[in-house]
């Protein structure tokens, strides 16, 4: 019963500050994947084709945008880290046929020349990367 007063004027402070928070609209975030690979020895070359050929022009063709390839300098577990944005978010994550993952497949399929070809292309670059890691990061506006 001695906390009744105290009670009522936390829920008055917090009904009253409620609307003024929930009008705020939050700012668009932008996700990113962020991927660090480290290639097999020799395989620079035939990476960066796969890349400048297939993979790029597949994201443009998707309507995605193009990915950044960063090398790294001062480590030795990876070579390179990749760093791309992920249309719709998260949420990418929870779907099983994102709309861009479609879009960007659809694209690669037909730049490589067709199904076999793209299964073939995904088993030459598997043994291109020793090992990769992803993470995923978004922006705070």
């Amino acid at each position: 019963m001695k906390y009744t007063p105290l009670l009522a004027i936390a829920t008055a402070i917090s009904l009253a500050a409620t609307p003024a928070v929930a009008q705020e609209e939050e700012e668009p975030r932008t996700t990113y994947a962020v991927t660090a690979i480290d290639l097999a020895d020799g395989a620079d070359d035939r990476w960066f084709e796969i890349q400048t050929d297939y993979i790029q022009p597949a994201r443009v063709a998707a309507g995605m945008s193009e990915a950044t390839i960063h090398w790294v300098m001062l480590a030795d577990d990876y070579d390179i880290v990749v760093v791309a944005e992920m249309p719709g978010g998260m949420a990418n994550l929870d779907s099983h046929a994102p709309a861009s993952h479609v879009a960007y497949m659809e694209a690669l399929t037909e730049l490589v020349g067709g199904e076999a070809a793209l299964e073939a292309l995904g088993e030459e670059r598997d043994t291109l990367v020793e090992k990769s890691m992803t993470l995923y990061t978004h922006t705070h506006p």
